[in-house]
């Protein structure tokens, strides 16, 4: 749907916002939330305007958990992320416009299954709770806003999975003829904003919810979709600091990496570079060269221009990949180091949550399998995987990325980029490390997810150093002292996902000043690697 023109909002309507954690966080935040931020970018547009903001958001939420709060509040108190704020009084009290932010939650339960037919009935369930809001408030003007990005990736399973959701909510606002709030669409406007000037630029705090850049964005999409156009650019204007670079810094170069799709058996890797130059005055285009590391290629080898596009080709053999970006404009030169991380080997696909008791107590006595045995020995590490449910799982490439949970470090597994997973999902990964002589390391276990339920089993040489739930662990970290041997080593892990998020780390350090730096990388099986524990 186009922006509308005519502007929804009358100078003293009541809005009440109906959300999950997004919307809790929003109300919380103050200034710097995006509710608050709605009411600013208003004053600064339309002073005459001061409409009452109420948010009603419920951390973990789900479209389900909503129509249970709205009915228990019908008899009782409800109190959700702000205490002060009763869900029934508030319903009850009326609104001239009440706009829903719903679904963040269902996709990263995930409550939902990845096929049209559930997304078609979550729309169903999304569509009820709207008729009863409806009924209850007796609002003038529903809005519905665009589920904002999970991870920072528009390819993850995940956000795909969110687009699918968006269209829907895009038919039904056209057919009930509500108002549509793109703030989907704004978080990625705001994002390609701020990574045009900066390669880790972000919109999330922790890739679920919103960092004030994120809050602006949210602010802005519900402002363009409720007819105050004119209120989102003030705000635009206002925050415009948070992405731009700063003059004193410019000439600034930035860049963006996208893997191009490839198999862990495949020798050498494709990476699409595309750069931007910004000049703090009319300049010269500058040449751009990449500067790489032995056995890659750069196509073209350079370009003279202030954006464009280098395709990089090489092997992920070491634990970070160095590619130095250089561009030079008369007497200004720039630098941007882009670190390539080495990749993982993993299967994927419904399992048994085995060794789990009521979905938070893991016996990894329990959840011995035959094939742990196999793989971690390096058997069946080139076939398809028999997982437990499902069809045997393909092997796939997985690389560490900035717009996950784990960052680019080489030793991080966010699933998230892997596959849509659900309850008693299971996932096995391997990668293989050669050492020139026999040395000792540590394994570092940790995890950057802000909330996740899972399993980790982790062997190096077909011997288990680890075997547990890794969000119990005290710091969320856990660490063995291990041998590597000279030659070829095979690390690999097993996971099975029960709730929320999905990601863990698994690096290696060196002692005694070792810092592991001749230490080689691969995804497929190199010759001469029989594991003998």
């Amino acid at each position: 749907q186009s922006e509308p023109s005519d502007s929804a909002i009358q100078d003293r309507d009541r809005i009440v916002f109906i959300g999950d954690s997004i919307t809790g966080q929003g109300a919380r935040a103050g200034k710097n939330g995006w509710i608050a931020m709605i009411g600013e970018g208003l004053a600064l547009a339309r002073p005459e305007a001061q409409p009452t903001l109420i948010g009603l958001g419920g951390s973990g939420a789900t479209v389900g958990a909503w129509h249970n709060f709205e009915k228990r509040s019908r008899t009782g108190p409800v109190a959700l992320d702000v205490k002060t704020i009763d869900v029934g009084q508030t319903l009850d009290a009326g609104a001239e416009i009440i706009v829903v932010m719903l679904g963040m939650n269902d996709v990263l339960a995930p409550s939902l299954r990845d096929d049209p037919a559930n997304f078609d009935a979550w729309l169903a369930r999304y569509a009820a709770l709207v008729e009863t809001l409806r009924t209850r408030s007796h609002p003038r003007v529903i809005a519905l806003a665009t589920v904002t990005p999970c991870t920072e990736d528009p390819a993850s399973p995940k956000n795909r999975v969110l687009a699918e959701l968006n269209r829907r909510l895009a038919d039904l606002a056209r057919e009930k003829q509500f108002r549509l709030l793109p703030t989907n669409a704004a978080a990625y406007e705001i994002q390609a904003l701020g990574r045009a000037g900066k390669p880790d630029f972000r919109v999330t705090g922790d890739f679920v919810h919103p960092n004030r850049a994120g809050h602006v964005a949210i602010a802005v999409g519900m402002l363009r979709g409720l007819g105050e156009a004119a209120a989102a650019e003030k705000l635009l204007a206002t925050y415009s600091a948070l992405w731009q670079p700063a003059a004193g810094t410019l000439p600034a170069l930035s860049y963006s990496l996208t893997r191009k799709a490839g198999s862990p058996d495949d020798e050498r890797q494709r990476f699409m570079v595309d750069y931007h130059w910004t000049a703090a005055a009319e300049q010269a285009a500058p040449l751009v060269k990449p500067t790489l590391p032995d056995g890659w290629t750069a196509t073209p080898e350079s370009l003279t221009a202030a954006k464009g596009r280098f395709e990089l080709t090489g092997p992920l053999d070491r634990a970070r990949n160095t590619i130095t970006l250089t561009a030079t404009a008369g007497r200004d030169s720039r630098e941007q180091t882009i670190a390539i991380p080495a990749g993982w080997r993993i299967a994927a696909g419904p399992g048994q949550n085995r060794g789990w008791t009521r979905n938070t107590i893991y016996d990894p006595t329990q959840d011995r399998q035959p094939l742990d045995e196999s793989l971690a020995n390096g058997d069946g590490l080139t076939t398809p995987v028999p997982l437990p449910k499902g069809e045997p799982a393909p092997w796939t490439l997985y690389v560490p990325s900035n717009d996950y949970t784990g960052l680019d470090n080489p030793g991080s597994v966010d699933m998230a980029a892997v596959v849509f997973f659900r309850h008693s999902h299971q996932a096995y990964g391997a990668r293989w490390i050669h050492s020139d002589r026999e040395r000792p390391a540590n394994l570092n276990l940790s995890t950057r997810a802000f909330a996740g339920m899972y399993s980790l089993g982790v062997w190096l040489n077909g011997q288990q150093t680890y075997a547990g739930k890794l969000m119990g662990e005290p710091k969320r970290k856990a660490t063995s002292a291990v041998t590597l041997r000279k030659g070829w080593n095979l690390l690999v892990f097993k996971s099975t996902f029960i709730q929320w998020q999905w990601q863990f780390a698994i690096d290696l350090s060196g002692q005694d000043g070792d810092d592991l730096d001749d230490l080689r990388y691969a995804t497929r099986p190199p010759a001469s690697t029989q594991i003998t524990p």
